[in-house]
C-alpha cells in the first residue's frame, strides 16, 4: 500500500465531513441485491461482493476502458484461480473461509460498498502479521505513516487512538476501521473535488489505496492537460496505454492489475460457477 499524499486542505475538509465506520443501516447498494441473497450465509456474503463489484464495473467502465479491463482481468486470472497452498486449496478461497466467521459480523457504513472488504484478501490473504512492521503490515497492509496520520485526526474515535500502531494493523476489526477511514478520505476527494460519479469515486479510491493518491492525481492532471474527460474509464484506458508502452515499469503494472486482481478474487470465492468477465 502506498503513502496517501493527501492535500493539506483535504485533511482540513475531512475533519468536517468524514463519518466513521461504526455501524450501518440499509446499504446504499441494497437496491441491486436480490432478496434471496440478503440472508447472511457464507455463499451469500461472497455473492453480494460479486454483485456489487459487477454493478460498479458496469456503471463506470465503457468503450476502451472496459476493453482494457477485460484484457487485464483475463491476463492475471490464473494468478488468482490457480494460486494454491500446500493442501492444494486455492489461497484466496482458504482466506475467505478462514475470515468469514469474523467478517460476517462487520457492519459497514451505508455508503461503503461491500466489495471494499475484498482488499485484505489481496493485500495479506487475511493474515494478521503479514508484511513488515516497518513498512506495509497487517490485514490491510497499512503503512505506519498512514496510521499515525489517521490517529491524529480529530474525527477518529478516541478508542482507536489508544492502541499502538501495530495493534491497529494486526487486529482485524481495528485495522478495518482504520482502512475504511482512509478509503473514505480518498472517496471524498474523488467524489467532491474531482467531481466524478459515486461508482467512479470508489474505483479511483481502490486504485489509490494501492498505487497512492499522488500517482493517481498526477495522472489525472496529465489527462486534464490533454483535455481528456476525467472519469474512471478514461483513466483506466490512459493508465493501460502507459503500461503498454513501458511494460517493465513495476509501478504501472501494479496499478493496472490491482482492480482486475480484486475482480478475480470476487469470482473465485463464489460458490456459484464463476465468470471471468463483467457483463
Amino acid at each position: 500500500m502506498q503513502k496517501s499524499n493527501i492535500f493539506p486542505f483535504f485533511l482540513l475538509i475531512s475533519l468536517l465531513f468524514f463519518t466513521h465506520p461504526v455501524s450501518a443501516s440499509e446499504s446504499d447498494w441494497d437496491f441491486i441485491i436480490p432478496d434471496e441473497i440478503k440472508k447472511t450465509t457464507r455463499a451469500n456474503y461472497a455473492e453480494r461482493a460479486h454483485i456489487v463489484f459487477s454493478y460498479f464495473l458496469n456503471e463506470s467502465l465503457r468503450s476502451k476502458g472496459k476493453k482494457d479491463f477485460k484484457a487485464v482481468t483475463k491476463r492475471v486470472r490464473n494468478r488468482i484461480f490457480w494460486k494454491k497452498n500446500k493442501r492444494k486449496k486455492n489461497l484466496f478461497v482458504d482466506a475467505y473461509e478462514r475470515s468469514y466467521p469474523k467478517v460476517k459480523r462487520y457492519k459497514l457504513p451505508a455508503d461503503i460498498p461491500h466489495m471494499i472488504l475484498l482488499i485484505p484478501y489481496l493485500e495479506s490473504l487475511w493474515q494478521a502479521k503479514a508484511g513488515d512492521p516497518s513498512k506495509d503490515y497487517g490485514y490491510w497492509q497499512l503503512l505506519t505513516s498512514i496510521v499515525k496520520e489517521i490517529k491524529e485526526l480529530s474525527t477518529t474515535p478516541d478508542y482507536l487512538k489508544k492502541f499502538s500502531i501495530n495493534k491497529l494493523r494486526s487486529r482485524h476489526k481495528l485495522s478495518t476501521k482504520i482502512a475504511l477511514i482512509h478509503l473514505k478520505r480518498y472517496y471524498f476527494y474523488f467524489r467532491h473535488v474531482v467531481k466524478v460519479s459515486k461508482t467512479d469515486a470508489w474505483l479511483f479510491s481502490i486504485v489509490a489505496y494501492n498505487w497512492g493518491s499522488g500517482n493517481v492525481r498526477r495522472m489525472l492532471r496529465k489527462m486534464k492537460r490533454k483535455k481528456i474527460t476525467l472519469n474512471f474509464s478514461n483513466f483506466y484506458h490512459y493508465l493501460y496505454s502507459k503500461h503498454k508502452v513501458d511494460k517493465d515499469n513495476k509501478s504501472l503494472r501494479t496499478a493496472v492489475e490491482y482492480l482486475p486482481h480484486l475482480w478475480n478474487i470476487a469470482q473465485v470465492i463464489r460458490v456459484k460457477k464463476p465468470s471471468s468477465k463483467p457483463k
